[in-house]
């Protein structure tokens, strides 16, 4: 199963691209969040990792294929072939 993920914002500055796919052996987001962490390490891990809580922090948007994430545990969350999953972060105006 191949998806993309799409990098904005801190996300974009760490990994140092706009966008990136990935080859996953299962449909789980977990798959996907654990590959990321591997790939850039203490940076993304900051940013994407709630160490209390051993999940995604609460201030991270999970958007998948254009929908917001509303799932109790992100980790346990389905994902499928040829998805588009974007990791945001909040945004501040004035």
């Amino acid at each position: 199963m191949i998806v993309e993920v799409l990098y904005f914002a801190e996300f974009k500055d760490i990994t140092g691209k706009e966008k990136e796919e990935f080859e996953l052996s299962n449909n789980q987001l977990k798959n996907l969040i654990e590959l990321l962490l591997t790939k850039y390490k203490m940076p993304l891990r900051n940013l994407l990792w709630d160490e209390n809580t051993q999940n995604v922090s609460s201030l991270i948007s999970i958007i998948i294929n254009n929908q917001a994430l509303l799932h109790e545990d992100p980790l346990l969350a389905q994902i499928h072939d040829r998805d588009v999953i974007a990791f945001l972060t909040p945004v501040s105006g004035g």
